[in-house]
């Protein structure tokens, strides 16, 4: 409340930062049998993950985490989840560091 973080700004705010991974991921035009995610939904309808399928999800998360990106898999699902405290360059910075990961690149 001191901070001014109330619900609906914070919701604007992840929603904000959902479009731009998924915009982000858009842009790689990785290959969908690697990774992939939901389109048909708009980005007012994800909820505080965005969620990419991947039969790699594990090893995708493990290679983030190792360059510093904090992810979760669930399954063959790879969860990439935004905060507040995070600016736009470092949510496409991930993004990209996603790309390279999928794509074989070196660190």
């Amino acid at each position: 409340r001191d901070q001014g973080l109330t619900v609906t700004l914070l919701r604007a705010v992840s929603q904000h930062q959902i479009g731009v991974l998924a915009s982000a991921f858009d842009a790689l035009d990785l290959d969908p049998a690697v990774v992939t995610r939901e389109r048909e939904a708009p980005v007012g309808e994800i909820g505080g993950f965005l969620a990419l399928r991947s039969p790699r999800a594990t090893s995708l998360a493990g290679e983030l985490h190792a360059r510093g990106v904090m992810s979760d898999a669930r399954g063959d699902v790879l969860r990439l989840g935004p905060a507040p405290y995070l600016s736009d360059a470092q949510l496409r910075d991930a993004i990209g560091l996603l790309g390279e990961v999928v794509r074989g690149g070196a660190r």
